[in-house]
């Protein structure tokens, strides 16, 4: 306060006390606040964090059961997508089977009316010919050689007749005969494989559209080449013909004009020797025709056996695409396995759920390898089709080396050739369906591999639940040693009371030190050593307040942290002691009811056994009667394929019928025209013609008889085969029934088992995104808190730079560092109080596993009542007793979940289940009426059973857990809209600090340029209005500036002496602005 002698009034000095005095009290006050923003502000970023992460979760929440529903009727709408698309498929089917029918049909029709047009055309025109050629013959040459020539082509036309009768031998029509029913033999074992694919044929949509097409293309184009063909073969015959008639026109009337010059004796000779001419021709020709029909008829089996060839050739194709779709179906089911197999060890976290899964997928993979094996077996047989359509082709290769027509032989082997590059294609395509095979075998293996590795996991869950079983004793020694150290931390709290006394002590006797120094001060204030000791007295003084502080946080530290520690293990010793006490009473009650109830179990099993008994008796004679069913079965079979066979037999023979029916129409013709040439002959003949004629009719009536007997024996074979078909039928029927009541039971149960799994899956995928997010905002945090820091420092570094050479600086810096180590205590609580938190995030998650047990326990409970459940159904004699055990169960189990208030929260929900058990109880009664019948179900439905209380367990804890997590979060919420109120209060507080701030920063100028020293050749009062005056204004405007800051008894006068010293000694000079006089005050350079 050295500065103050130059100060020639005393009320100046009182009020530069006062100020100082102030400006120390705002410092302080400043300095608290700071305190209190920053904790607020760590506060009220916690509380920001959780109300966002509260938000969050509920949001979070909503979307997930949202998402579900939308998942479910989307699978819904799938389902009867997927009905819709089968019903199209088996429409599409049906309309292919159709149309390939139609035109079979159409080809067959129009095949044959074409040849049997050909053929006529070609007979006529050879009997035109010939007819020429003989009437060529008789007219040039006279009569008596005209007999040698006659009887010579009686000899030639007879040798030709046997030499055709000889050629024309049924060898050949024998062999081709024994070709075509091999043939048809190997086509009738095509459609019974066609009817084993079928049966798993998807995706045909887009082929049917390029079958159509097909279909339309071949239709046009046999439409076209067909009748362009015929047509010009057609018109080139007629124009022969006509050129034939008009020859013959020509050659008649020669004939004529011959007969009337030549009249000789050996007339009737010569005729008998024509007639018998004309015989030999008839027969000749008959011969020939024979011959061309059996050629033609050749010729058509050839065309009949091609297009065969090529429909199926084309089924073949259909097949293989089958088998290329499914094996993308096991492509998918593949997929899907891998799918399960991996949430089955996200799912793995009770004993009873991984050996259901492992089951799961090992008859999954039973069911591929079955699968395999079919498609093996089906590749064989496609193989040996293969080889014999391949040697059926050879032979009709053979066959047709010995047709004469070049053009059709061309058009064969051309079509035969485009059919051994399909075949060979076909073979390229088995051998990739052999790799693809191979692949899967591999993909087998590969989910072998996985089923080990997911018993390796499930071996290592149960270590990590005996570790953690381990954990929770370690936790109940922490606790009691937690007890142990509440007696230390009061004997270091007392040891630290002591040691604040003795350091306040201190203090007061530092204080009433510097107040002698100030009293001495006054005294002999022109001593400079007495300033150095002041000051350093106060330094000591701001160590020692700094000291102070630190042991006073420590003390309030260890006071809180034991205080609490102590508080919370009361608490838990209490809860503890009041568990542990309802548990021992639990206990025995439980004790002494579970040793009436194996009492009663005991019992229960005595009369199992002899039950077991007489159920190993009826599953004996169901045995029997399965395998009687079994050998009726394979009876039934065998004579259905006797049947069959017979009755492809009679089909055979019946198609055999219309072939001998032409012969006979053809030898019907035959007769026909002999009957004609004997009428123009003698009279005589017409009794033979009638005989014939009543040969032929009751030939045609044996044949009608024949007819009629055979659709009777077809009409009762059909009856036998309906009968067998629908004995078979029926049987199929209650067994598939039965079957797939159980399958769609054990389906439903397992998609609620899925759905579950999702849910819980998708909630944990939650929980981990979520406290990714609170990871990030604890980072985002940190950089802040740097970035506060960082700001921090730069205040300080430009608060330095400007007051380097200011000591009360230096004091308010090592003030910032005192209050940065408060900080730091501040932090160090917080630390303390999460880390009590986390001694209680552990306690609680021991009375968890505590609470699990107790579960597990009721779980034990559930297995014993289900089982009594059973053994009622049974024996329906103790029905009374067990429902009053299950009554007894019940309050079992009402006082367990009085154990803690979580679960008496639950109880309602709890009968809500109970009541769903009790309707599903009554269901497996009525089940069990129903599988007295069929006793084979009966470990299935034991299984489900299992399944059922496993999903009873999951949903509980699921529930306990969603509960607890409400009431966490509802305290969250109450805890967010206190602190809200607060953050809004001390939001207002830091308003008003700001504005008190940048009042202080004025006072601060001000204080600078009071304490400032004096310039040379000025007293310390000429130096301070020096430094407070602004720059250019006038002397009215100054003075009021003074006045303004407080210097209210300040005169005008000795203000205008002041500013006079100032101008003299150069400091300021006066300047002209306008009409007024203005003082600039100008800049002189201070000495460091």
């Amino acid at each position: 306060m050295a500065f103050l002698k130059d100060v020639e009034s005393e009320e100046l000095r009182e009020l530069v006390k006062s100020c100082f005095k102030e400006i120390n009290s705002l410092k302080e006050q400043l300095n608290e606040e700071n305190k209190d923003i920053k904790t607020n502000e760590a506060v009220k970023n916690v509380l920001i964090q959780n109300e966002n992460q509260n938000s969050n979760l509920t949001t979070r929440i909503n979307e997930l059961t949202d998402e579900v529903n939308k998942k479910e009727t989307l699978l819904k709408e799938k389902d009867l997508q997927l009905q819709e698309k089968d019903t199209q498929l088996k429409e599409k089917d049906l309309i292919i089977n159709e149309f390939d029918s139609k035109i079979n049909l159409q080809k067959d029709d129009m095949d044959l009316e074409y040849k049997n047009q050909i053929d006529d055309l070609k007979n006529t025109i050879e009997d035109q010919t010939k007819e020429i050629e003989l009437l060529r013959s008789v007219s040039t040459n006279p009569t008596e050689q005209s007999e040698k020539e006659l009887k010579l082509e009686l000899n030639r036309l007879k040798e030709e007749n046997e030499e055709l009768r000889n050629s024309s031998s049924q060898t050949e029509i024998n062999q081709l005969r024994t070709v075509i029913d091999r043939q048809t033999e190997e086509l009738k074992e095509i459609p019974v494989l066609k009817n084993q694919l079928t049966i798993e044929v998807t995706g045909r949509d887009q082929k049917i559209k390029t079958y159509e097409e097909e279909i339309e293309s071949l239709k046009q184009q046999l439409s076209l080449s067909e009748d362009s063909d015929l047509r010009q073969k057609l018109e080139s015959k007629d124009n022969e013909i006509e050129g034939l008639k008009n020859t013959i026109s020509d050659l008649e009337n020669e004939v004529k004009e011959l007969k009337d010059k030549e009249e000789t004796p050996d007339d009737n000779e010569i005729a008998q020797l024509k007639s018998e001419i004309t015989s030999l021709k008839e027969e000749n020709e008959v011969l020939k025709i024979s011959s061309g029909n059996v050629s033609s008829d050749n010729m058509s089996t050839l065309i009949e056996d091609f297009t065969n060839k090529s429909n199926e050739l084309i089924e073949v194709k259909s097949e293989l695409q089958k088998v290329k779709d499914l094996n993308k179906i096991n492509e998918f089911k593949i997929t899907e396995l891998k799918n399960e197999n991996a949430k089955l060890k996200d799912s793995v976290n009770t004993d009873d759920t991984p050996v259901q899964s492992d089951d799961s997928v090992n008859e999954k993979i039973n069911s591929l390898k079955q699968q395999l094996l079919e498609k093996e077996d089906l590749i064989q047989s496609k193989d040996e089709e293969i080889k014999t359509l391949k040697d059926n082709i050879e032979s009709a290769e053979d066959v047709s080396k010995e047709l004469d027509d070049e053009e059709e032989l061309n058009e064969l082997k051309q079509s035969l050739a485009n059919k051994t590059q399909e075949y060979d294609t076909l073979q390229l395509d088995l051998v990739e369906k052999d790799a693809t095979i191979k692949s899967f075998q591999q993909q087998y293996e590969t989910l072998e591999n996985k089923n080990n590795e997911l018993q390796e996991d499930y071996d290592k869950i149960n270590e990590e639940l005996n570790q953690l079983k381990e954990k929770t004793n370690e936790q109940n020694l922490e606790i009691t040693n937690l007890t142990m150290d509440d007696e230390t931390n009061s004997n270091k709290i007392k040891e630290l009371e002591n040691i604040l006394s003795d350091k306040e002590q201190e203090i007061a006797s530092l204080k009433l030190q510097i107040d002698s120094i100030d009293i001495d001060s006054k005294s002999s204030e022109e001593s400079s050593d007495l300033q150095d000791e002041l000051k350093e007295t106060k330094k000591q003084l701001y160590e020692k307040d700094a000291e102070y502080d630190k042991l006073k946080l420590k003390y309030n530290q260890l006071r809180k942290s034991s205080t609490k520690q102590i508080d919370d293990l009361n608490k838990n010793m209490a809860d503890f002691l009041n568990s542990n006490e309802k548990l021992r009473t639990e206990n025995e009650y439980l004790d002494k009811t579970l040793n009436d109830k194996n009492i009663l179990i005991n019992k229960l099993e005595q009369e199992k056994t002899s039950m077991d008994l007489l159920i190993k008796e009826k599953d004996a004679s169901y045995d029997k009667l399965k395998e009687e069913s079994f050998s009726v079965k394979k009876y039934n079979e065998n004579q259905i394929a006797k049947l069959k066979e017979e009755v492809q037999v009679k089909s055979d023979k019946v198609a055999a019928l219309p072939q001998k029916i032409e012969l006979k129409n053809i030898e019907i013709a035959q007769l026909n025209k002999l009957l004609k040439t004997s009428e123009n002959e003698s009279s005589s003949k017409t009794e033979t013609i009638k005989e014939l004629r009543n040969n032929i009719q009751v030939s045609q009536e044996e044949i009608k008889q024949l007819k009629d007997q055979m659709a009777k024996n077809s009409l009762l074979n059909d009856d036998n085969l309906k009968a067998k078909d629908d004995e078979i039928f029926k049987l199929t029927e209650r067994f598939g029934k039965e079957s797939s009541e159980k399958d769609q039971e054990i389906a439903k149960l397992n998609s609620l088992l899925n759905q579950r799994k999702y849910k819980i899956d998708e909630l944990n995928e939650t929980i981990n995104s979520l406290k990714k997010d609170v990871v990030l905002l604890n980072n985002q945090l940190e950089d802040s808190s740097a970035k506060y820091s960082q700001s921090e420092s730069i205040i300080l570094s430009k608060d330095d730079t400007i007051s380097k050479q200011d000591e009360l600086l230096l004091d308010l810096n090592k003030q910032i560092e005192r209050y940065e180590n408060k900080l730091q205590l501040k932090d160090d609580d917080i630390d303390d109080l999460n880390s009590s938190l986390s001694n209680k995030d552990s306690v609680i998650e021991s009375l968890k596993t505590e609470i699990f047990d107790s579960n597990n326990k009721l779980k034990e409970l559930d297995v014993l009542s289900s089982e009594l459940v059973a053994k009622d159904k049974v024996i329906n004699n103790l029905n009374s007793e067990l429902t009053s055990k299950e009554v007894e169960i019940k309050e079992n189990r009402d006082a367990l979940l009085s154990s803690t208030a979580r679960i008496e929260e639950l109880k309602d929900l709890l009968e809500r289940k109970n009541k769903d058990l009790d309707d599903h109880k009554k269901l497996l009664v009525e089940k069990n009426d129903e599988l007295d019948k069929l006793k084979d179900l009966q470990p299935r439905i034991h299984a489900l059973e299992l399944e059922k209380a496993d999903l009873k367990s999951d949903y509980e804890k699921q529930i306990t857990s969603l509960k607890a997590d409400l009431q966490k979060a509802e305290i969250l919420r109450e805890n967010n809209e206190k602190l809200e109120q607060e953050i809004s209060r001390l939001n207002e507080v830091i308003n008003n600090k700001e504005i008190q701030l940048d009042d202080m920063s004025k006072y601060k100028g001000y204080f600078n340029a009071m304490i400032s020293k004096p310039l040379p050749g000025l007293t310390s009062f000429q130096s301070q209005i020096y430094h407070l005056l602004p720059d250019a204004q006038s002397a009215s405007e100054l003075y009021d500036y003074l006045i303004s800051l407080g210097f209210s008894e300040l005169e005008k006068e000795s203000f205008a002496k002041t500013l006079k010293a100032l101008e003299k000694r150069g400091f300021c000079q006066r300047a002209r602005d306008g009409d007024r006089i203005i003082w600039v005050k100008n800049p002189i350079e201070i000495e460091e």
